[in-house]
């Protein structure tokens, strides 16, 4: 079973929702990412992804009949009543998305909406939300445990108790504060093998193509979780460094770390990776370094030149 087959935009806005570095390991999340495009060609109008921890379970869009699976340990372990939940809650957020905040939306020139909705889990503290966003302009949060909403940007006009209540005690907002916890913990039983594996990263320095800098390239790797950074003469870089995460076709991750070298020798810099399937830590320079038999230069080339393809793939 495929299990990054979405669109490569929704992936990469998940990715940039979440945090570089992943969640803790003592916590646990199911949540969902959706976009919501308003006459936008080339893209359903709605689409979403579910993700526990950092794993895709999920995908869904209005051109669908049913919620696809993307785990076969999930389409295995979930019963039927779920996935016909999981639609439900997925086409009432559209229909909010596209019928109330597209009103405003459209008088305002905006061609999409981000939301996302679900639960995360640390301990003994539940916390169980949702939230529609345009990035940069504003959002409508909700709260779903303290049961209060609040509103930010251009969405302050509806920033009213009376206005924003509705969206608490809508059908599938309701649903997911529900049945969100269960979920969890039952995906979390599921999928237990899968989130507990461990994939060991290569890691390659390159030469960039333009301009007078270095790429740092870390692929496969699993869990999400890294620590990754440049070194200038055996100390980190604090500033100027570009971090790109992005998944594989085979629920590992990739990450780019790009840096400017401003005329200065190329020799003083060295790429530094920390990973929970580490032994201890890896640092390579552009003409060698230390790691194990993924960091030779072919293989972890051809780690970056098949994962470049597969991403490539995605958008036709």
């Amino acid at each position: 079973m495929e299990s990054c087959n979405v669109p490569v935009s929704l992936l990469f806005a998940v990715l940039s929702l979440c945090s570089v570095s992943g969640d803790h390991a003592d916590s646990h999340s199911l949540i969902y990412f959706a976009t919501s495009s308003l006459s936008v060609p080339d893209l359903p109008d709605f689409a979403r992804v579910g993700m526990l921890d950092d794993l895709q379970i999920d995908y869904y869009d209005n051109s669908l009949e049913e919620v696809v699976p993307r785990q076969q340990w999930i389409a295995n372990g979930f019963t039927a009543e779920y996935w016909a939940r999981q639609k439900m809650i997925a086409d009432i957020i559209h229909t909010i998305v596209s019928k109330q905040l597209g009103t405003h939306a459209q008088l305002l020139g905006i061609t999409y909406f981000q939301t996302i909705w679900g639960c995360t889990q640390s301990e003994n503290m539940n916390h169980l939300f949702v939230k529609f966003s345009i990035q940069d302009l504003g959002a409508i949060e909700c709260d779903l445990v303290t049961v209060n909403c609040s509103a930010t940007g251009i969405f302050i006009i509806l920033n009213d108790p009376s206005t924003l209540q509705p969206f608490v005690n809508n059908v599938a907002v309701q649903t997911v504060n529900n049945s969100c916890i269960p979920d969890l913990r039952e995906a979390l039983q599921l999928g237990e093998a899968a989130l507990e594996r461990r994939v060991v990263p290569g890691v390659t320095v390159l030469k960039r193509d333009k301009g007078e800098g270095l790429r740092c390239v870390i692929t496969p790797f699993y869990p999400r979780s890294i620590n990754a950074t440049w070194l200038r003469n055996g100390q980190a870089v604090s500033n100027g460094i570009n971090k790109i995460l992005l998944p594989n076709h085979d629920d590992t991750y990739r990450m780019e770390l790009l840096i400017e070298l401003h005329g200065q020798d190329p020799k003083m810099y060295s790429c530094q990776v920390q990973h929970s399937s580490l032994p201890e830590t890896l640092t390579m320079t552009l003409r060698g370094g230390v790691g194990g038999p993924r960091d030779a230069f072919g293989a972890s080339y051809m780690l970056v030149l098949v994962a470049t393809l597969v991403m490539i793939i995605g958008t036709w």
